[in-house]
Order: C-alpha cells, then sequence, then structure tokens
C-alpha cells in the first residue's frame, strides 16, 4: 500500500531536517519569524509565504523553483538529482550525468582547467559556507544563554 505524502508532510519533514539540532527559536531568528510560524510548518499547519520559501530553499542549497517542484511533484527528489538549474531566471536545466561524460571525454589540458574551476569553486563556497555557520549559534551555545 503506498501512502501519498502531501506537500505539507514534505515541508514539515525539511523544515527539521533544515532546523537539525537547533532549538526552533533559534532557527525561527535565523529564518528572521516567529517560533510559532516554525512549530506551525512542522506540524503542517501552515504553509510559508514565498519569501519564507526562499530563505527555507536557500537553507537548503536550491532554488525557490527546485523547493517547490520538490513539494509539490513526487518524483521530484529523485529528477533533482539528475538535473540542476543553471540559471533559476532562465529556467535552462543540465542533465548532470550527461555533464559528466562530457567532462570525462575532454583532452587533458581542458580537463584540467575544469578541475581547478572546480576546486576553486568549492573553496569559495566552503568559506561561504563557513562564515554563514559562524553567524549561526550551536544549540549549546543556545542553551547556555538561555541558562544565563
Amino acid at each position: 500500500m503506498l501512502v501519498k505524502v502531501t506537500p505539507k508532510k514534505k515541508l514539515a519533514d525539511l523544515v527539521k531536517e533544515l532546523r537539525g539540532e537547533r532549538s526552533q527559536r533559534s532557527f525561527a531568528k535565523l529564518c528572521g519569524v516567529s517560533n510559532q510560524a516554525v512549530q506551525n510548518w512542522e506540524k503542517g499547519q501552515t504553509w510559508p509565504d514565498d519569501d519564507n520559501l526562499q530563505r527555507l530553499a536557500g537553507l537548503k542549497g536550491w532554488t525557490l523553483k527546485q523547493l517547490r517542484d520538490y513539494l509539490e511533484d513526487p518524483l521530484q527528489a529523485e529528477k533533482m538529482i539528475n538535473y540542476v538549474d543553471v540559471n533559476e531566471t532562465s529556467g535552462q536545466t543540465v542533465n548532470v550525468q550527461q555533464l559528466l561524460a562530457e567532462v570525462r571525454s575532454l583532452p587533458l589540458e581542458v580537463l584540467a582547467q575544469v578541475a581547478s574551476v572546480a576546486v576553486e569553486t568549492l573553496a569559495n563556497r566552503s568559506i561561504a559556507s563557513q562564515t554563514l555557520r559562524k553567524s549561526i549559534p550551536s544549540p549549546a551555545d543556545e542553551e547556555s544563554a538561555l541558562s544565563a
């Protein structure tokens, strides 16, 4: 027997995943919403507005379109593994498997350039991610601040 997962249930699970070990209060502060809003999202009682959906998508590393597709299409999670948006405004997507096959067939000199750009991009994103993480209080920091 197949059970249909509703968009609200998917959203609730996603919010819980994104919140992780943080309290609802801490996650609400990060998102710029009330504790009650986060609690309602996790219970599937309310739906975030577009600005909050955009924030949630960003926390997941997705575009707003990718998040909406994931929430509305039961097969979208699998599709998102194989296709990525190149440019959100144009709606242009790339088949990841096809892209990887093309990279594998590149001449050595060109492959070295692609690898160099990939390493540079990963390093820049890692630095940006670490900066974001430092601005978010850890659960332990939050608990000590509440008990003080």
